[in-house]
């Protein structure tokens, strides 16, 4: 899932490269640009804790699915001011669906099948943004983890992510490439 709004940026460039990778490696790939996807914010109306599914009607209806069937989610976007981008921010926030309450209460499981594994990149202009920007890192790794039970994940920011440079060309972005191809092919 690319958030960001350039279709052909460095964030885009990135996750490109690793769905080759994947593809490389015998995996079946959906890419999707959520700058083409009409997603919501979520309504916080608790359908989803009741069953199965949202009450609101958009272009989740069409990712719910791919997210979970998939054994391995990739998700990128820029930063911008400081996190990530507004539609990764719905899209995410979206999968507060995933969520049914548990037997204890105030507390939730995943409907998700366990075992899945996911990768998360950030891009961003700060040379220094591995640094500055390390709380979205956590974050992700929270929501995948401990909330939505994934298996095990990987998350990266890449700074010094210049629009008029070719990031995959940088050092710390040939150093990312090469975790994702470890890690895909990890069990």
């Amino acid at each position: 899932m690319n958030g960001s709004p350039r279709k052909n940026g460095n964030t885009s460039a990135m996750l490109k490269e690793i769905v080759k990778i994947a593809e490389k490696k015998g995996a079946s790939t959906t890419y999707v640009d959520l700058v083409d996807m009409e997603i919501h914010d979520c309504k916080a109306c608790m359908k989803c804790k009741k069953e199965e599914g949202c009450s609101q009607r958009d272009d989740m209806d069409k990712l719910r699915p791919l997210v979970k069937d998939s054994d391995f989610l990739l998700l990128g976007s820029p930063v911008y001011m400081g996190d990530e981008t507004g539609m990764m921010k719905c899209f995410s926030d979206r999968l507060y669906a995933f969520l049914k309450p548990s037997d204890t209460p105030g507390e939730y499981e995943s409907r998700l099948e366990g075992g899945k594994k996911a990768m998360v990149l950030f891009t961003c202009q700060m040379p220094d943004g591995d640094k500055i920007y390390n709380y979205i890192s956590i974050r992700y790794f929270r929501l995948l983890i401990k909330t939505l039970g994934y298996h095990d994940i990987r998350t990266f920011i890449i700074g010094g992510a210049l629009p008029s440079m070719d990031l995959r060309e940088t050092p710390r972005a040939k150093a990312v490439l090469e975790e994702a191809a470890r890690f895909l092919q990890a069990p």
